[in-house]
């Protein structure tokens, strides 16, 4: 693995752990230590900086860019889309995809999935470019263009959100809501699989 991220560089029993931890501490006393990230270690890369004890909460939020993904038929990227081009970035997609079978116990322990969708998933590379920058024009460390270029290409290689998103929206997957996110940030569309509910314009 070039970058933490994709499947198979996460902590899945502490992660399992920490949800099972909130579920036994409903309506009793305690608190749940909840493990922190640090988007600017690592020049923009990101890493695990610590532990912070949270207090008890009816709601817990488990939000992450491949959260309820499952794996799809490995034939598919027989003929995948940019940037999976040459043999070996087939392979590497094909080793990723593989690497999401451990991430099914994970997914079960929710209790419903809502979907952020973009209205062009490669709205996330422009958004990321204008993170970075901010970052540095805060005197924080970040990433180059040409970073982000990489980086980003890097995770579309590994679950690209044409062959692992679309699919996911569909109604047997299991997605309770999804939410379509525009250009300008705004919401859009708002449904439920196969069942739209409304149009927002907000």
């Amino acid at each position: 693995m070039a970058w933490r991220g994709p499947p198979g560089t996460h902590d899945l029993p502490l992660a399992i752990q920490v949800l099972q931890q909130f579920r036994r501490t409903i309506n009793a006393d305690g608190r749940v230590q909840v493990p922190r990230f640090d988007k600017s270690a690592w020049r923009g890369q990101g890493d695990r900086s610590h532990f912070e004890p949270i207090p008890l909460c009816e709601i817990v939020l488990f939000e992450g860019w491949f959260v309820g993904t499952k794996p799809i038929d490995p034939q598919a990227f027989d003929q995948a889309p940019a940037p999976i081009n040459s043999p070996a970035d087939r392979q590497f997609a094909r080793d990723i995809n593989w690497q999401l079978q451990a991430y099914l116990p994970l997914w079960e322990c929710l209790d419903s999935l809502i979907v952020l969708d973009l209205a062009d998933y490669r709205l996330s590379k422009q958004w990321r470019q204008e993170a970075e920058q901010q970052a540095i024009a805060a005197g924080q460390s970040g990433m180059s263009e040409t970073e982000v270029d990489d980086f980003v290409d890097y995770f579309w290689r590994s679950l690209h959100p044409e062959l692992f998103v679309k699919p996911l929206l569909r109604a047997t997957h299991g997605v309770d809501l999804v939410i379509t996110i525009n250009q300008d940030h705004r919401i859009g569309t708002i449904y439920q699989p196969n069942n739209p509910l409304k149009d927002a314009d907000i």
